[in-house]
């Protein structure tokens, strides 16, 4: 199992991100290029590895 970040941005459109245990939200927000500003929304889900 692993942890997705899915960030609503106020424009209304969805980023994803696969989160790393050594990922501080600074690392995250940059690694998908958008700031604390643009940010409506974050939720954290849990991914079955399983397909």
């Amino acid at each position: 199992m692993y942890q997705v970040g899915i960030y609503t941005l106020r424009d209304g459109t969805k980023r994803k991100i696969r989160i790393e245990e050594w990922m501080t939200l600074q690392d995250e927000l940059e690694k998908v290029g958008i700031t604390e500003s643009d940010i409506f929304q974050m939720q954290l889900v849990i991914q079955d590895n399983k397909i």
